[in-house]
């Protein structure tokens, strides 16, 4: 099969035969679409196609067909480390001599897609923090799966201290130069002055090849359970401590009503690893997580996003846990 392309002008025609249950191998009675940042996402009864958007970013490039495949390729070696079971493959999607799409690898490959499983959403960790039931068993079978996870990875480093630092000035800045909030200067001189404070034991901390975006929604409490969605298209973003990204997912936690949840997380993992840092680590983890997240949200207010309340809610919503975090932690 040969590479082609895809151009911008027969978008609406593929996404025309993505939306039809007909053009999939398997049978479906509908086809919901879900659009992410990066992504297309074509939900089937059973199955899910993750289509890139065909799209240059600051730090990603995603407007040619090799480095789609290429991101989908990379996505599923990810992934399978955490969910085997569910990422299938890469599918090209091709045109036939007669100029038909189809999902056969019958012609020109126009695209690709990640297949998966599609998952129970009752399982999924952010459905039960707001409909129930959470079962802590399942929870513990979730922490256990991490931190395998985490203790299989032989890419360790310690962490940068002084780039740390960095981007927790440059977050700040930007977040001041979008919201106008009192908070953010703040956080910003607490969790500099908490560095100042424990720099050598911080120094101390080994960064692992992590998730890099574990949130509730992509945590599945079923027998086994799977995580998925981790960070594909920077490497860099995904090296943490376990603790930081256990914390972070603790933040979210409590921002959806249930602190006890993330406490299960971090409390499992430390007893199950022997990883225990001080008492103030994770708040300074959960603040630093704040200050990022604030920061990511107000990003929306110049994006032409027509939920413009929202997002300047979600974001001082933030920098209210990270406050709450950061007085924990001195």
């Amino acid at each position: 099969m040969m590479l082609a392309a895809r151009p911008r002008n027969d978008l609406p025609e593929v996404m025309r035969f993505l939306r039809c249950p007909e053009s999939y191998p398997e049978l479906t009675v509908r086809v919901d679409l879900v659009e992410t940042h990066f992504s297309f996402v074509f939900l089937t009864d059973h199955h899910v196609y993750k289509l890139k958007k065909s799209e240059r970013y600051p730090f990603l490039d995603l407007s040619k067909l090799a480095a789609r495949h290429a991101n989908c390729l990379e996505e599923l070696r990810l992934n399978r480390m955490l969910s085997p079971d569910v990422y299938l493959g890469v599918v090209s999607l091709c045109r036939d001599t007669r100029g038909r799409l189809n999902l056969h690898q019958d012609g020109e490959v126009v695209d690709y897609l990640v297949h998966m499983v599609r998952l129970d959403d009752r399982l999924n960790l952010e459905y039960q923090l707001t409909h129930g039931p959470l079962r802590p068993e399942a929870i513990t079978a979730a922490v256990d799966l991490l931190t395998d996870f985490y203790q299989r990875t032989n890419a360790r480093q310690a962490t940068d201290v002084g780039s740390r630092r960095r981007n927790l000035q440059s977050q700040a800045e930007e977040l001041l130069a979008l919201v106008d909030d009192p908070h953010v200067t703040r956080l910003r001189d607490g969790l500099l002055h908490w560095i100042d404070l424990h720099e050598d034991m911080l120094r101390e901390r080994q960064r692992v090849d992590a998730h890099g975006d574990l949130r509730p929604q992509h945590i599945y409490l079923g027998e086994p359970p799977r995580i998925i969605d981790r960070l594909e298209f920077d490497a860099r973003l995904r090296r943490m401590d376990p603790v930081e990204e256990l914390a972070f997912l603790a933040m979210e936690c409590e921002r959806l009503g249930h602190r006890w949840v993330g406490d299960l997380f971090l409390e499992r993992y430390c007893r199950v690893s022997g990883d225990r840092g001080p008492a103030t680590l994770e708040p300074f983890y959960k603040a630093s997580s704040a200050m990022l997240w604030a920061l990511l949200s107000a990003r929306h207010l110049v994006t032409g996003h027509n939920c413009r309340e929202h997002w300047l809610t979600r974001s001082r919503l933030y920098l209210e846990l990270g406050m709450r975090s950061l007085r924990s932690a001195v």
